[in-house]
Parts: structure tokens; sequence; C-alpha cells
């Protein structure tokens, strides 16, 4: 019985060796899942539960479009899009 448990056991952390790479965008998204809330960098250390990764096309588009750029990764200045 303890060998078939040790066995699952590595068949589970085998998977887990696989990660994939960060996005390098990130768009939050409100409480309804349909307003867009923040863009953020992939690295900001705060880009909160309901985010989705995005591409760099994305990100400058929601930006444009009036969503707020992240005051602590300032994902507008990495875009180029200074207000």
């Amino acid at each position: 019985m303890d060998r078939g448990r040790g066995a699952s056991r590595g068949r589970a952390t085998a998977g887990r060796g696989a990660a994939t790479a960060a996005p390098e965008w990130l768009i939050e998204r409100g409480l309804d899942r349909s307003s867009l809330v923040a863009v953020h960098t992939g690295d900001c250390w705060d880009p909160g539960k309901r985010q989705m990764p995005a591409t760099r096309e994305q990100a400058r588009d929601a930006i444009r479009q009036q969503v707020p750029a992240c005051s602590k990764c300032r994902p507008d200045t990495r875009l180029g899009l200074l207000e």
C-alpha cells in the first residue's frame, strides 16, 4: 500500500517541473469579469486576483482606451505611453 502512494506522489510532482513562461503583460478584470480595472507588467507585485495574460498590443490598446495603468509597476512607461 505504501508503494502505491509513493508512485502517485512521484507522478504528481513530475508535472510541476515544466513551468510556463510568465506573461509580459497582465490585464486585471473587475468583479463582474467584463470591466477592465488596470494594466500591469508581468512582473508586477500587485496585479490583483482577477488577472489575465495580455499581449503587448492588448496592453497598449487598453491603456489608450483609458484603462488605468498600475501605479506600482508603471506599464505605460514600459510601453512608451507617457501621460
